[in-house]
Formats: structure tokens, C-alpha cells, sequence
């Protein structure tokens, strides 16, 4: 009989797909600003919180009571800004939180939220926020507290507008990047100055190109530079 010869065959190698392991959490990106919250009023907090939450360039870190509390939430989570709420200047919940973040030697800067004029700047504060302050304005004031920017109160009259007038800009161009720094879109800004929204869009195009500013966000950044965001707000009705 004839022998047949089976030669072997090496097995098949079959390769599995190398799965990528995510992190169980993975740190914010470099241009996300970390926000610590802190407050009184547990509910002031979350809701604050849920409010940055929905920005993809706001990473709320945690929150937590003003006070002593605040230096053990730094040091935990390294915050670019903390975000004080209802806390009144002359309060001692007020000096025991800014000795807290001077204590915890970190470049964490505070934004109030209701408590009156900034204190002193020199101990970290950046700004002031009035309680009627609109969610936009919040998230604005966040970014460019994270920034590096110190937000100061300009006069309740009409001289806080001086600096922009001289900047070239006209009055009519001053009450557009003064609603625009609220937070205001081009339909409520022609709802709040009776005129139509092309028009409102002119001026935003207009003062944009005279101050050389690239976005709405610059503009409300210069606004808040020159008074111009921390005036009263004035209800649309």
C-alpha cells in the first residue's frame, strides 16, 4: 500500500482585539476649569452645581459648607475657583472661608455670589456676583475667574460707560455689551431696547469690530473690565 504523508500544520493563531481599559474617572483636560461650590444652603449648591454641570469646559469638583470645611475640599480637589454662595460681607462664615483658602496655599480664586462688593482682592477674590445674577452670567464669570481675570465693580450710573464711549463705542453700542455681559441673547437684548433683531445684531457686529474682540465671551469679559457687566439688572417687562 501506498503511505500518504500528512505533513503537520501549525495551529491557527487567532488574535483577540486588544480592548482599550478606561480609567474608573478621568481627570478634567487642561482647558476645563475645576469649580468648587460653597454654601449655607445645601439646595443653593446643587443647584448651582447642576447649572455649571451642563458646560463641557466646567468640571464642578464637589461642594461643600463655607468655613473651615472649604481648606479640606481644596486640598482634596485642587479647584481653580471656588464659588461662594450666600455668604454676606461682615459675616464670619465669610472670613473663616477666605482663611481657609489662604491656609490651604493654593491658587483656587473666589468668586462671591450674593455677598455685597468684593472684599479684598489681595486675598484671592476675584469678584462679586449679585444674587439676581442670571445662570449665563454665573458661567461667564466662572471662565474668566479661571482665566486669571479679577471682575470690579464699576459705579451704578451712567458713568461707567466712559470707558467704552472712549474705546469709540456709542451709547446705544454700550447698552447692547452691557445686556450682552448679562447673559442676554440677540432676541432679548431687541426685546429689552424695542428694536428689531437685525438691528441688535448690527451692534454686536459694530462693537465687536471696534473693540477688536473675537467672540461674545471677549466682549463680556471687556464688559466686566469696564464696569459695564456688574450694573443693576433691569427686568424685561
Amino acid at each position: 500500500m501506498r503511505r500518504q504523508v500528512i505533513e503537520e500544520v501549525e495551529p491557527l493563531e487567532f488574535h483577540r482585539p486588544v480592548l482599550r481599559s478606561l480609567p474608573s474617572h478621568e481627570e478634567p483636560q487642561a482647558d476645563v476649569a475645576k469649580v468648587l461650590v460653597a454654601g449655607p444652603d445645601v439646595l443653593a449648591r446643587r443647584g448651582i452645581s447642576a447649572v455649571l454641570s451642563t458646560h463641557l469646559d466646567i468640571a464642578v469638583a464637589g461642594d461643600c459648607e463655607p468655613g473651615p470645611a472649604v481648606q479640606r475640599a481644596i486640598s482634596r480637589h485642587w479647584p481653580d475657583v471656588l464659588l461662594l454662595h450666600g455668604v454676606r460681607e461682615g459675616d464670619a462664615e465669610l472670613e473663616t472661608t477666605l482663611t481657609a483658602v489662604r491656609q490651604s496655599r493654593c491658587t483656587t480664586k473666589v468668586l462671591t455670589v450674593g455677598a455685597g462688593q468684593a472684599p479684598r482682592l489681595d486675598d484671592g477674590v476675584c469678584g462679586a456676583l449679585p444674587l439676581s445674577a442670571t445662570p449665563e452670567q454665573l458661567v461667564a464669570a466662572v471662565r474668566m475667574a479661571a482665566a486669571g481675570y479679577v471682575m470690579i465693580s464699576g459705579s451704578t450710573g451712567g458713568d461707567d460707560m466712559s470707558v467704552a464711549v472712549k474705546d469709540g463705542l456709542t451709547q446705544r453700542e454700550c447698552e447692547v455689551l452691557s445686556l450682552i455681559a448679562r447673559g442676554l441673547s440677540n432676541a432679548e437684548i431687541a426685546l429689552a431696547l424695542t428694536l428689531s433683531e437685525h438691528t441688535v445684531k448690527s451692534h454686536v457686529q459694530n462693537l465687536l469690530g471696534k473693540l477688536k474682540l473675537r467672540n461674545r465671551v471677549h466682549a463680556v469679559i471687556y464688559a466686566f473690565e469696564a464696569g459695564l457687566g456688574s450694573r443693576p439688572l433691569t427686568p424685561l417687562v
